[in-house]
């Protein structure tokens, strides 16, 4: 059994969704003790700004005449969809900015279904914790507390 773990805040020190996430984590380890976990946080480590792009081109590039920008672009779309296909669970830890999600978020969601496929269903049947959260802190003492 694997969990992958998806962090997307731009503030890892202070993120509330990654503080949801670790409760789901502690939970599915303390189930599931010893077995691996698998990180990608894209906040710390964001993806290339042009990997979508490239990897949409290729897709609609004969394979003889894409470029190394577009097979890097699908050597990462398959990897990000194999984390998701390898794993037995996952949690996604996604903050709302500006009324939405991150456009690293959105990115790495296109590189995933570019990687597995448009048609290929790849969180059927795979236990998955989308914790969300808006900004701002909301504890005792902040300015939008309650």
């Amino acid at each position: 059994m694997s969990l992958f773990r998806l962090d997307a805040s731009i503030l890892p020190g202070t993120s509330a969704s990654a503080e949801l996430a670790d409760i789901v984590e502690a939970k599915w380890s303390a189930a599931h003790p010893g077995e691996p976990i698998v990180r990608r946080h894209l906040g710390t480590d964001p993806l290339p700004a042009d990997a979508w792009t490239q990897a949409t081109i290729a897709g609609f590039t004969p394979e003889p005449d894409r470029t190394s920008a577009h097979q890097e672009a699908l050597a990462l779309a398959a990897t990000l969809a194999g984390e998701l296909e390898a794993a037995d669970a996952v949690v996604l830890a996604v903050p709302l900015y500006n009324y939405g999600v991150s456009q690293h978020f959105k990115a790495w969601v296109d590189l995933v279904i570019a990687g597995a496929g448009a048609t290929t269903p790849i969180l059927k049947d795979t236990p998955t914790v989308l914790a969300t959260v808006r900004g701002g802190g909301y504890g005792p003492g902040t300015p939008r507390e309650g």
